[in-house]
């Protein structure tokens, strides 16, 4: 279905999930506020997705699975940074993320980034539930399948360090996810989050040199 990490699925209800949630009753309730789960990073195997479900406040975090049938639609974070739709969002438009997006925004672009915002944001966004809050950070993913320099990294970080909001931004590379800002250092390797664990890897776009986790 070419699935990536931070994609929100969309699912009919609670029955659509698989897993053990005996210590999680408010599961039931979340899914049925919002029923949107998020890809993790994890191995597809035979048409089983694995999923994280996530409720009303951070503690609120549990791992699931579905399959490929229970997917109603599938947003991937660029589809909601396409559309710029934080603009035409009340809630966000209300609270200091709304600046901060704008700001991303047009500086990302400015470098021809593919990029989307996940987390709390990205959640509100897809969903339409009220999930942004006045101490909220911006979770951000850059889609880099093609090599991106250090020096680039770096003046992206330069430029973005006007934005006073809190955020964490994540490069997606072809052997997974890294921080923009550790990969900007220029130190070699860096530490990947793969489908496999963590690894250090000497360049995040070439098969060949992957170091033990």
């Amino acid at each position: 279905m070419g699935l990536k990490v931070n994609d929100l699925l969309k699912i009919n209800d609670v029955s659509d999930l698989i897993g053990d949630f005996t210590d999680a009753l408010w599961i039931n309730e979340a899914v049925k506020r919002a029923p949107f789960v998020v890809v993790r990073r994890a191995p597809l195997i035979n048409d089983v997705v694995p999923v994280g479900i996530r409720g009303t406040n951070r503690s609120e975090r549990c791992a699931a699975t579905i399959l490929c049938s229970s997917i109603v639609a599938n947003i991937m974070p660029e589809q909601l940074t396409e559309g710029k739709l934080w603009r035409t969002n009340k809630h966000i438009r209300e609270t200091h993320i709304f600046k901060t997006l704008e700001i991303v925004d047009s500086i990302l672009e400015g470098y021809g980034m593919v990029w989307g915002p996940t987390g709390s944001v990205g959640f509100e966004l897809a969903s339409g539930i009220e999930t942004v809050t006045d101490t909220s950070d911006l979770d951000i993913i850059i889609r880099a399948e093609s090599f991106l320099s250090v020096k680039t990294a770096r003046d992206i970080i330069e430029e973005l360090s006007k934005v006073t909001a809190k955020m964490d931004i994540q490069l997606e590379t072809p052997k997974g996810s890294m921080a923009l800002a550790e990969y900007a250092r220029g130190n070699s390797p860096v530490l990947v989050r793969t489908f496999n664990g963590p690894k250090l890897v000497k360049n995040p776009w070439y098969e060949d040199e992957i170091l033990e986790g």
